[in-house]
């Protein structure tokens, strides 16, 4: 065994309070990097995997308001086994004088599902719920609708005059795993029952799907079946979706979830390595003389760096194996309750773990190399004299070389970082934040240092607070570390916390006040003057809003094909699928809150003239400008128009409007109508709506109260997981301060002892350590506070237009409640250390 190993482990057979807080943080660290890391990989390599069941097939195809034609589905039927599936939004009509329930419709062939399994309760074959019996149809239903509707299996209920029996609950079913948002229970019907209901009128905003499963053997890959379809029909419309691609929409969804936890573990590692260099220049600081002894017997400065190199490369090896088996742990204790969550099995993935492996020795190198540089070149009598360069005055020379290795190991961490974070635009600009912010703290770390050595030369400041202030200037002092971590955590945590309460708020008090009460929409063109009619005689109803609506699929910018390798991510949605579209002669009350910024609206009671009115920011990402030509393809035909003019919609606003507004035209396409009503304050919506729900049943209608709460139980569940994360980070952090104090005490035992010889009594030391600590960690907390809101209200207005009076009611309590708590933490912590350390010297009475 080489010599150097076997002093390391000498030394490691009673390790120091420096090694054992090292050890420690290094597993807690450790933990949290590999848990996020392989727990996010499997998440989104189960998405991946499960994205055939999610979309249903191998592709996907979707029309709306129109059903494919027989030739089309003849063609789709040469590629592979083909299911048809329609789905739409209705009321469904219990018996009796129960109120109408907005569902969520399926309806399904004999070939459903093509992959996965639909869970029946109780356990019967879809065909038998489904099949006829005596002449009545049969019906599956979401569970919800059972257990809020007080329904039972064997009741009957009504879709467009056509009565079904229940058979059945649905417990799984394989396309809705990942849904997270609803605006009604599912119900599941069959196809052939269903195609001459009355509900699938013209018009009507029905969603035809069409999933294939290619064959195993088959010659053609998904993305070859695409191109032929494509090219067979090139004017249909399909809305084409492959499962090798992922599930669009959940597949950002789940990316930028994943980017922003794993981005999380590494920003908490990379605190919690600060806490590593203090515990491990505290563990230097005391074992000087064992150092001194080993230079005096002839060794060379790079034995002993070898002999504490070994200490750090066994601490970190046993630190990784302790983190993988409580990964385990943790990660089979969470998975049961993720793999319900999300539909599909979820485990700890090790695949990555040689990377993280690596980028955890990596992070720990770079950590360690100057303190263990400056402890191989002091000079032995120094040491034997209790002292180190920085007493003397003297400083390490700074080599080139070693900052060179450093850089370049930092750059490696940093591809590393990004390599396992699978890492995006979102990610990129995450990291570049998390990267600046810190930054910026170290240099605050530095001002403070710098700023303290200046105030120590003051005369009108108590000993006890000059004294503190001499030592947060020390070169030795931690000053920079406790600083940049504790800020960058408090900034990380002020900012989840306020972005939630802004947004919560916006969500639950300002959103409200600026959508309509009760949206109805499907309604037959023929009915709407009559449906508006009823709706005002109402006294109840403050406005009523009514536009045409249909979808259409945007295909071409001035003859060119758009696709969605032309714009950004983020506006992927408004070129991948159907993009709801209206008509109007003038801008109606809520599109006057989207003000022209670019051309002029059409002439009044113009028809025909082919004019849009478009998004500004959807303009921007296709390039697109007044007086170009966009194509639509609506219903399977192509509709060209100009763009007349461009409005900044806000999209934080649920009003009536939508991102592309046609001119009238003569004849208008099939079509329905939507309809916003706005009921005066403290009105219920369903007693002051009562006659118009009993005379118009089979009109789809959404309560937007409720929406707005499931919105606000989905948003509180994210800013939660959010919350817990970053206080994680601020766990972290305290851990840097911890370290980073005991670093400091281990190097100040021979001041404390000088300072006791001149008569200053424990309890005024005991108060410099309070001023020290409590110093450092006030103003890097309220520091981070600061920065954390700025980007909080910052973030925020992106969602809405932010109050500043209401910010500083909200955030003005928050902050003075952190502030305290940070302040108690900061001066109260730094005394009980300083006073721990006093007692544990020898002879030290109070």
């Amino acid at each position: 065994m080489p010599t150097n190993l076997r002093i390391a482990l000498r030394e490691l057979r009673r390790p120091g309070v420096g090694l054992v807080i090292l050890f420690a943080t290094l597993v807690f660290a450790a933990t949290i990097l590999i848990l996020t890391v392989s727990l996010t990989q499997s998440v989104r390599d189960g998405m991946r995997q499960s994205a055939q069941q999610t979309i249903g097939g191998d592709i996907s195809l979707r029309l709306f308001h129109r059903a494919l034609t027989t030739d089309e589905l003849h063609f789709l039927e040469t590629l592979g086994t083909v299911s048809l599936t329609i789905e739409q939004r209705v009321m469904v009509q219990p018996s009796g004088d129960a109120s109408a329930v907005l569902s969520e419709l399926k309806a399904v062939g004999h070939t459903y599902p093509l992959f996965g399994r639909l869970a029946l309760s109780p356990d019967i074959a879809l065909e038998d719920a489904l099949g006829s019996r005596n002449g009545m149809p049969g019906v599956v239903v979401d569970p919800a609708f059972l257990n809020e509707g007080g329904y039972m299996i064997g009741d009957m209920l009504y879709l467009g005059e056509q009565p079904y029996e229940i058979r059945a609950s649905i417990t799984a079913e394989p396309e809705r795993k990942f849904r997270l948002f609803s605006l009604g229970p599912r119900v599941i019907v069959g196809l052939e029952d269903y195609r001459t209901s009355p509900l699938l009128a013209p018009g009507k905003q029905v969603y035809w799907y069409v999933r294939l499963k290619l064959p195993d053997d088959g010659d053609r890959s998904a993305d070859q079946a695409i191109a032929a379809i494509e090219e067979r029909f090139p004017e249909s419309g399909w809305r084409i979706v492959n499962a090798a691609d992922g599930v669009p929409g959940l597949e950002r969804i789940g990316d930028f979830a994943s980017t922003f936890v794993s981005l999380m573990g590494i920003a908490i590692f990379a605190i919690a390595t600060s806490a590593i260099h203090n515990a491990l220049t505290a563990d230097l600081a005391t074992r000087r003389s064992r150092f001194a002894t080993l230079r005096s017997l002839g060794a060379r400065p790079q034995e002993i760096a070898a002999s504490i190199t070994w200490q750090m490369v066994l601490i970190t090896g046993l630190a990784i194996l302790i983190a993988v088996a409580l990964t385990l742990v943790t990660g089979n204790l969470a998975a049961p309750l993720l793999s319900q969550k999300l539909g599909f099995a979820i485990a700890p993935d090790f695949i990555n773990l040689p990377m993280i492996a690596g980028f955890v020795f990596g992070f720990v190198a770079l950590v360690a190399i100057s303190p263990i540089r400056e402890a191989c070149q002091s000079a032995p009598a120094l040491l034997f004299r209790h002292q180190d360069s920085h007493q003397t005055g003297g400083a390490t020379k700074r080599s080139t070389k070693l900052l060179a290795a450093k850089l370049v190991l930092a750059c490696g961490l940093l591809g590393s970082a990004t390599a396992l974070i699978d890492i995006g635009l979102f990610g990129i600009a995450l990291l570049a934040v998390l990267i600046l912010c810190q930054g910026l703290f170290i240099l605050l770390g530095r001002m403070i240092r710098a700023l303290a050595g200046k105030l120590a030369t003051r005369q009108g400041f108590a000993p006890s607070l000059r004294v503190a202030l001499r030592n947060i200037a020390r070169p030795t002092a931690p000053t920079v570390t406790i600083t940049a971590s504790f800020g960058l955590a408090m900034a990380c945590l002020s900012t989840v916390v306020l972005f939630g309460g802004l947004a919560g708020q916006h969500l639950k008090s300002v959103l409200p006040s600026q959508t309509p009460d009760v949206v109805f929409f499907d309604i037959p063109p023929s009915r709407q003057d009559a449906f508006a009619g009823d709706l005002r005689g109402i006294d109840a109803v403050q406005a009523v809003s009514q536009m045409p609506f249909l979808h259409g699929r945007v295909t071409h910018l001035n003859g060119e094909a758009l696709t969605q390798s032309n714009v950004p991510r983020r506006y992927h949605w408004f070129l991948r699928g159907d993009r709801g579209m209206s008509w109007a002669d003038r801008p109606t009350t809520d599109m006057t809150d989207t003000p022209v910024t670019a051309g002029e609206w059409w002439q009044a009671e113009s028809s025909n003239e082919n004019l849009a009115s478009l998004d500004a920011g959807v303009a921007r990402a296709i390039s697109a400008d007044i007086g170009d030509s966009l194509t639509l393809n609506i219903m399977g035909h192509s509709h060209t128009v100009r763009i007349a003019n461009l409005r900044e919609i806000d999209w934080t606003r649920l009003g009536l409007d939508f991102p592309i507004v046609l001119s009238p035209m003569t004849p208008a396409f099939d079509h329905g109508v939507i309809s916003a009503v706005t009921l005066h304050d403290g009105i219920d919506a369903k007693d002051a709506l009562a006659p118009v729900l009993a005379a118009h049943r089979d009109v789809p209608v959404i309560m937007v109260d409720v929406v707005l709460a499931k919105l606000t139980r989905l948003f509180d569940g994210v800013i939660a997981a959010l919350v817990g994360l970053t206080t994680l980070a601020t766990l972290g952090a305290v851990l840097v301060i911890i370290c980073g104090l005991i670093a400091l005490r281990q190097r100040q035992t021979e001041t404390l002892a000088m300072l006791r010889a001149l008569g200053i009594r424990p309890a005024q030391i005991t108060r410099t350590g309070a001023y020290e600590t409590g110093l450092m960690v006030a103003s890097s907390g309220l520091i981070g506070l600061t920065v954390g809101t700025g980007i909080a209200i910052a973030a925020a207005q992106a969602i809405g237009s932010i109050n500043l009076s209401q910010v500083a009611l909200l955030a003005g309590p928050v902050m003075a409640a952190a502030f305290v708590a940070i302040v108690v933490l900061g001066f109260g912590g730094g005394w009980a250390l300083q006073a721990a350390g006093l007692r544990a010297q020898a002879g030290w009475r109070g």
